[in-house]
């Protein structure tokens, strides 16, 4: 059984989206494509859901740095502003700071400045409503400064606040200010979207009006491609290995990757015939470098591109979900939606109780461990790599997880129908 979903106001079990002819739409996002991780491919289809049902969409977006934490295309190194087209899109990049540590000042830096080189283009827009993409922060402060009255959602992939403190990126005071100023933001905001319903019971308890709140759930953008292990290393240029276990997206401190190396280690001590690849790249990578030296099943993967991408789930005999012990309420892995649809029994170290935990749990999608124990990691994904029935059970289970929360069309449906509801809330 799947996890309830409370009524969102939201008629996502349409056979079409709702048409939003006629309708202009602002939106403010620093994550957008060609970034592959992270929100950026969902607010990449935001504004083509958008676009297909009619509306007139104006994007303001920053400049790819994630999750390098790196502005590495040469067309934004120089300059403040490029306006750019996309499938219809009326796309405006902001230059702003990228820190080279991405710490809490780091950030506050980078929101402070995307805040300041938004905000003057939401006052210049016409748009009828302005929806704004959460994390950064700075985009819904951006959206709301630059309302002029007009209707203004927020789309909540992270939960800022939270995510400081249960990281370890600040203390627990600093990230219950930052968690309170979140959640003014955000009732103040007229529509407020939850990727999963556990947001919603933090952000009532924060303040934010339950009516306000509506669910907007992820989906697949992964296509899944048809090969087997031995062809997908092959075009990958990986070496065979007996056991493959990989994990990817961003090295941050909420992934808690240390984990994962540490198991690497201990294979390597106990011989295991088994490599632990990690894939991405984000601000935890040379720390996990260095940690890493001299250990001979550990890889470290550069980012690959969409392309590629379907290729290293389907290289893998074990797809790895890690978050640091602690980590409860602040997100939950957009990866998951790609892991669910990708053939591959999947083994995650998270902690229970928490927002992955109990959404795996409640499926019976994955192997689960005790969060922060490379011995029990390893061993699951030993256990796992070695029988076929518990392969094939958990591919199952995590291809029933995907069909009913992660459906690309339900949510396509549900972006058109949040903007809809947000141009009738005024």
């Amino acid at each position: 059984m799947g996890l309830p979903v409370p009524d969102s106001g939201i008629d996502v079990a349409a056979s079409t989206p709702r048409s939003l002819s006629g309708l202009t739409v602002c939106a403010v996002a620093c994550h957008f494509q060609p970034e592959t991780s992270g929100s950026a491919p969902y607010n990449t289809e935001m504004v083509r859901a958008l676009v297909a049902a009619g509306a007139a969409v104006e994007l303001i977006t920053g400049v790819p740095h994630y999750p390098q934490w790196k502005v590495t295309d040469p067309r934004y190194r120089r300059g403040l502003r490029w306006r750019e087209s996309y499938e219809g899109v009326e796309v405006t990049r902001l230059r702003h700071l990228v820190p080279a540590r991405a710490g809490l000042s780091g950030r506050a830096r980078l929101e402070g400045s995307f805040l300041s080189l938004a905000t003057p283009h939401v006052l210049a827009s016409k748009a009828d409503v302005i929806v704004a993409v959460t994390p950064l922060l700075a985009a819904l402060t951006a959206a709301r400064a630059g309302s002029r009255g007009r209707p203004v959602g927020a789309i909540v992939h992270d939960l800022t606040g939270n995510g400081a403190a249960q990281s370890g990126t600040t203390g627990g005071r600093v990230g219950a200010a930052l968690a309170a100023g979140e959640y003014r933001l955000l009732a103040g905001s007229d529509r407020v979207a939850v990727i999963t319903p556990r947001f919603r019971d933090v952000l009532q308890a924060g303040g934010v009006p339950a009516e306000k709140i509506v669910d907007l759930p992820l989906f697949t953008h992964v296509e899944r491609v048809d090969v087997d292990r031995h062809e997908a290393r092959r075009r990958l240029g990986w070496p065979e290995r007996s056991v493959v276990a990989v994990h990817t997206g961003n090295m941050g401190m909420k992934q808690g990757l240390e984990t994962i190396v540490d198991a690497a280690a201990l294979a390597d001590r106990r011989g295991d015939d088994v490599e632990f690849v990690i894939v991405g790249d984000g601000n935890r990578r040379a720390a996990l470098v260095e940690r890493g030296i001299g250990i001979e099943r550990l890889r470290f993967v550069d980012p690959v591109g969409e392309d590629d991408y379907p290729y290293v789930l389907a290289a893998a005999d074990v797809l790895l979900l890690n978050e640091k012990p602690g980590v409860l309420e602040m997100s939950l892995p957009s990866k998951l939606t790609s892991y669910s649809s990708a053939g591959r029994p999947i083994v995650a170290s998270v902690e229970a109780g928490g927002i992955t935990h109990s959404l795996l749990a409640a499926h019976d999608a994955a192997a689960l461990v005790a969060c922060g124990d490379p011995a029990a990691l390893l061993a699951e994904v030993l256990r796992v790599a070695a029988d076929p029935v518990a392969t094939d059970r958990l591919v199952g289970a995590a291809a029933d997880l995907q069909r009913s929360q992660f459906d690309r069309s339900v949510g396509v449906r549900a972006f058109a129908d949040f903007v809809g509801s947000l141009a009738d809330s005024r």
